[in-house]
């Protein structure tokens, strides 16, 4: 064990010693997590809109009041000729087009249907959809104070207001999607800083010849291993810790659940993501080929890990390639534990299936780098 402690000293003196590396450990870290906590995002605001009202009533312009006054829509500019609202669309100034049809008012007072035209530019799909979404609900909400103010129709009143939904929402009550998106960042980073360092680390020992050096030190070659992955994983969770207690300063993420299980469950996790590290550094010559396979890796789990894109959506052979990437349990540990406060009879089956990914993933990996050491 004393021979084990000086690799793992002598690890620390040389992370020490490397400003890279220092930088990459402390300050990447920090950076990562504020620029993508506000750039990953789903999230529909401030979509630019132009309106034409070819009504010209108080009604159309209380309903041109609302739809400026929210967060969703960015009512830049007001179009009185309908044949010129096109162009807007055509020159990318705007996104979509409300035209308020004349009549509006005299079909509301005598509870007439009227259409109100939307156009919409469809290239991102997925912001015309929600901004669609939000406009309707905006123009039902208008719809429905102005029935329910008119006597004439009481009826209508009365069925609209029993049929007024009661919205309760659990875990994240005020939709904030920072809650959501902010413990999967916590995940990458702790899968991207473990898999990078203990694979650039491994190889650099290789280019400038100190392995050999220890090889031939009277030291086993499992002690070694030892001596080399422990500094690792030691970094790993000072990261998380680092990027968690970030979180919760700037973002005010809520952490409800036991954090004793989560380091445990974390523990656990480090042995694929430090597996995958020794592996690549077994099939790497430079610290170049090293950064491009971790890479290559890192890419292929972040995309099928749920983290971006919810995998249900994805087609159904990548929703069964999911269940091959151990990171897809591990971000729905973090959230599940951090969010709801979920324990380990909600979390066991997670990480049954993280013990077996990192038992055989570090297993092949230590194989495979005692091999190389041959």
């Amino acid at each position: 064990m004393r021979r084990v402690l000086h690799i793992i000293r002598k690890e620390f003196i040389q992370i020490r010693r490397d400003r890279t590396m220092r930088a990459l450990i402390l300050l990447v870290p920090i950076i990562q997590i504020w620029v993508l906590g506000y750039v990953i995002s789903s999230e529909v605001k401030h979509v630019s809109t132009v309106i034409c009202d070819l009504d010209r009533t108080s009604t159309s312009r209380a309903l041109i009041e609302r739809l400026s006054h929210t967060v969703y829509l960015n009512v830049r500019y007001h179009e009185e000729r309908e044949s010129l609202v096109g162009e807007y669309l055509d020159a990318g100034r705007a996104m979509i087009a409300v035209v308020l049809p004349a009549g509006l008012e005299k079909n509301l007072q005598t509870l007439q249907p009227s259409r109100i035209q939307l156009l919409v530019d469809g290239q991102d799909a997925n912001t015309a959809n929600v901004a669609l979404g939000h406009i309707a609900g905006i123009l039902e909400a208008y719809l429905t104070d102005r029935v329910r103010s008119q006597s004439a129709a009481a009826l209508l009143s009365e069925e609209i207001h029993l049929l007024t939904p009661v919205v309760q929402v659990w875990y994240n009550p005020n939709l904030k999607l920072s809650d959501f998106m902010i413990p999967g960042i916590v995940v990458f980073l702790l899968t991207m800083i473990t898999t990078l360092v203990s694979a650039m680390g491994l190889v650099r020992e290789r280019e400038i010849g100190t392995l050999e050096q220890l090889l031939v030190a009277p030291i086993k070659k499992h002690e070694l291993l030892i001596g080399k992955i422990i500094p690792f994983a030691l970094l790993g969770l000072f990261e998380m810790g680092l990027a968690i207690g970030f979180a919760r300063l700037w973002y005010h993420i809520p952490i409800v659940g036991n954090l004793g299980l989560y380091l445990l469950l974390s523990i656990i996790f480090l042995f694929t993501t430090l597996g995958l590290g020794l592996l690549v550094s077994a099939f790497s010559h430079t610290q170049q080929q090293a950064m491009f396979m971790s890479w290559f890796i890192l890419i292929f789990v972040l995309l099928m890990s749920g983290f971006l894109f919810p995998i249900e959506n994805m087609p159904r052979l990548a929703q069964w390639l999911t269940y091959l990437n151990p990171m897809r349990y591990f971000i729905l540990i973090t959230r599940e534990l951090f969010i709801k406060g979920a324990g380990l009879r909600h979390l066991y089956i997670q990480g049954l299936i993280l013990c077996l990914f990192g038992a055989l993933i570090f297993t092949f990996s230590v194989l495979r780098f005692q091999k190389r050491l041959k």
